[in-house]
């Protein structure tokens, strides 16, 4: 077992050392060790192994197999067991099932089972030994059933220190948080200089956090202040669903090991600043550690090694009835999760199913990864995930991206950067990824504006929001089998809305979206809305223009408007003016028909009053019109012909919509 996820979180009976100052070198070590310093002791014990006696011997090679067994250094381990059992005048019986276990674990299996057969002629009641054989015997066969995985080492963020417990940041997945005990320089870099922990031989951990742009996955960077302690061990994460609280374990270093430790509560705000972190406040006399919260928030699976328990560190759950409500009952997860070894890392999938690590059920050598499927209240069909998730050494910690075949695990399998990695897996098939690709130009001069708000929201509940960049660019990934509508909103310019649909799509897909934003500096004309000739009866073609100034309406629901109507200037000025009028509030009485609150539009007849302006749109479209010009009679009378002194006219009768509260 690893001693950095177990012992780093204060997950053993701690022993205070109280006699370091003794003088004899041996006694030293057995404090150190006993103290849980095991990187320390295997130093002194190392040295020790050849000069003290025979009897002595024993007892320090054991120690020292001990020290290299925890410390996943399973090479020195099995031959520093092996000293202590081909002393059989004066052997250790527990040294055959530690032997077994480092066996296995440098896949000797037969090896294995001999050792493992030997310890139960000695000690026949001991089920761990049981344990051991079937492992050994199941490593022997290797059926793997999830051989059309993929599983890469995720090298983009994984240093020569360890890096595990990987969580997400973001409901898109696009953002990681991990622990690692890397060198992070700046405010954490006096603290981490130092001497390596007497334990483990690492420096203190700390939460890491990196997101994924265009061009891959950014530099990690160590999370904020009111997270990371400075001289705290901090890791294994989760978030809530609104990825607004994070919950953590944070240890508190004593001199060889970790004094305790408990899970922390940090709240982010939309700015990713955090507030000082805080414990859960459940019951300070017990420890806890890595925390997996439930999809609704309700439910919190955590590991103690507390009274009650089946053996080592036992995952447990509480419960609280609303998201914010007080935590209640601590209910032990039971036998069919929890052995005689250690289980750790749980994680709940939104399906129900339960992934952990555990080095108590039959596995390859290690802690290996479990699925635990719910089969009704409170029992659990458990299964080794196989020997693609599972190696030799270490595998714990798998997350998967909501209800599909990708996600993340950390181990400490041969081939990684160096001590535990993480690593991504997905399925080996066509992977299917949809993307909204989308710029957001202005109305007016064509050009991409910057800093606009993007909301996307699915039909699965989920939102997401990000800004335009400096190109007017945005993107999002789109799950399948989901609707989703996108607003952009920009001070100064009416909302606009894009739809997308990934239902019903087999291959993958990238939408590419333009929204224009309209400013609102102006009035804004409302065309394809025709009357009766002289009447102010709507004709049925200016159905879609009404419907689409109604969405106008919808989508911008805070604005209050003017609903202007203008004539030609044919006609008396009194009976313009009246005409325009019974046409502008036409148009109001639709929208109020369509359910738009009356109290958010008025009215207005301005007959020929204010003639059209032309503006660059209106010359690219009509050449013989000048830029600017105002098509009153006498403007329209210098037109060449019949024709264009028509088209003058209709371009003065229009309809327009001008934002009162800008």
């Amino acid at each position: 077992m690893k001693y950095s996820k177990l012992i780093a979180f204060a997950l053993l009976s701690i022993l205070v050392l109280t006699s370091c100052g003794t003088a004899s070198k041996l006694g030293k070590a057995n404090a150190i060790y006993d103290a849980g310093g095991y990187y320390k002791a295997a130093e002194l014990y190392r040295k020790l192994s050849s000069k003290v006696d025979t009897e002595e011997r024993v007892m320090v090679n054991f120690r020292l197999g001990e020290c290299y067994r925890i410390l996943n250094n399973t090479v020195p381990a099995e031959r520093a067991y092996n000293r202590v059992i081909i002393n059989r005048s004066n052997h250790i019986p527990e040294a055959y099932l530690r032997y077994g276990e480092v066996l296995l674990m440098n896949k000797k299996y037969d090896e294995a089972i001999q050792a493992f057969t030997e310890y139960k002629s000695l000690v026949p009641d001991d089920d761990r030994v049981d344990k051991g054989i079937v492992s050994s015997q199941m490593a022997k066969e290797q059926i793997d059933k999830n051989a059309d995985y993929i599983i890469e080492n995720f090298k983009e963020i994984n240093s020569a220190q360890n890096d595990y417990a990987p969580a997400f940041g973001t409901a898109d997945h696009e953002m990681i948080l991990y622990t690692s005990s890397r060198n992070t320089g700046g405010r954490l870099k006096k603290r981490q200089a130092g001497k390596r922990q007497a334990g483990t031989g690492q420096r203190p951990s700390s939460i890491f956090y990196t997101i994924q742009s265009r061009t891959g996955w950014e530099r990690p960077r160590v999370l904020g202040e009111g997270v990371n302690g400075k001289f705290d061990e901090d890791g294994a994460c989760c978030f809530d669903e609104s990825f607004g609280e994070l919950y953590f374990t944070k240890s508190i270093p004593g001199a060889y090991n970790f004094e305790g430790c408990t899970i922390y509560v940090a709240k982010r705000d939309n700015s990713y600043n955090w507030t000082d972190a805080e414990p859960l406040g459940v019951n300070d006399s017990i420890v806890m550690a890595h925390p997996g919260i439930s999809r609704n928030g309700l439910t919190l699976y955590f590991v103690s090694n507390m009274p009650g328990g089946f053996g080592g560190n036992d995952i447990w759950k509480m419960t609280r009835k609303t998201s914010n409500g007080t935590w209640e009952e601590l209910i032990n997860l039971g036998s069919q999760i929890n052995t005689r070894g250690d289980e750790l890392f749980p994680f709940i999938r939104g399906n129900g199913e339960l992934y952990f690590a555990s080095n108590g059920h039959p596995g390859y050598g290690g802690l290996d990864l479990y699925k635990a499927t719910p089969v009704g209240a409170g029992s659990w069909e458990v299964e080794n995930m196989g020997p693609h998730f599972n190696s030799e050494l270490d595998d714990f910690a798998l997350i998967y991206e909501d209800n599909s075949d990708r996600g993340y695990f950390s181990s400490r399998r041969k081939g990684g950067r160096g001590g535990d990695d993480i690593y991504r897996f997905y399925k080996d098939i066509p992977v299917i990824e949809y993307y909204v690709n989308g710029i957001v130009l202005s109305e007016e001069t064509k050009r991409p504006i910057s800093g606009v708000q993007v909301k996307l929201t699915g039909s699965n509940g989920a939102t997401l929001i990000k800004n335009t960049e400096a190109n007017g660019r945005y993107e999002f990934k789109l799950n399948p089998n989901t609707d989703y509508i996108a607003i952009a909103t920009v001070p100064g310019c009416l909302n606009q809305k894009s739809l997308f649909s990934t239902v019903d799509l087999t291959d993958s897909y990238t939408f590419q979206d333009t929204m224009m934003m309209v400013s609102t500096a102006k009035p804004i004309e409302i065309p394809n809305i025709f009357y009766e000739y002289g009447s102010a009866a709507l004709n049925p073609e200016s159905r879609a223009a009404l419907d689409e100034l109604v969405e106008i309406m919808v989508d911008n629901p805070d604005i209050v408007v003017e609903l202007a109507a203008h004539t030609d200037s044919r006609g008396t000025e009194q009976v313009n003016i009246d005409l325009s009028q019974r046409r502008a509030q036409a148009v109001v009485d639709y929208l109020i028909h369509e359910g738009v609150d009356e109290g958010r539009m008025y009215a207005v007849g301005y007959g020929f009053s204010e003639p059209k302006v032309v503006d660059r749109a209106i010359t690219d479209k009509y050449p013989f019109l000048r830029v600017g010009a105002h098509l009153t009679d006498t403007y329209i009378n210098t037109l060449r012909s019949e024709e264009e002194k028509e088209i003058a006219h209709q371009l003065n009768r229009r309809t327009e919509l001008e934002v009162l509260n800008r």
